[in-house]
């Protein structure tokens, strides 16, 4: 997984699901957490990682279904520290 911040910076994997965590309310403290502690971060990571080497086996047990088309939308996300 890749996002893409404002500045043009590419986040991958667990730093990629840590800025994810950063825009939305619910979970912004989650994301600050794991930014101000890096044995947190490395667990996101740690976790990231492992569901991502079951993907294709995550992915047979879902059936395939049409594609659904929504029109992009820009979301804002906080500048990182």
């Amino acid at each position: 997984m890749h996002v893409v911040d404002r500045r043009g910076r590419v986040h991958s994997g667990g730093d990629a699901v840590i800025r994810l965590f950063s825009v939305f309310p619910r979970s912004r403290w989650k994301a600050w957490i794991a930014l101000l502690l890096p044995p947190v971060r490395r667990k996101v990571d740690r976790q990231y990682r492992r569901l991502a080497d079951r993907r294709s086996e995550l992915a047979s047990r879902v059936p395939d279904a049409p594609p659904t088309v929504v029109p992009p939308r820009w979301v804002r996300l906080p500048e990182s520290p």
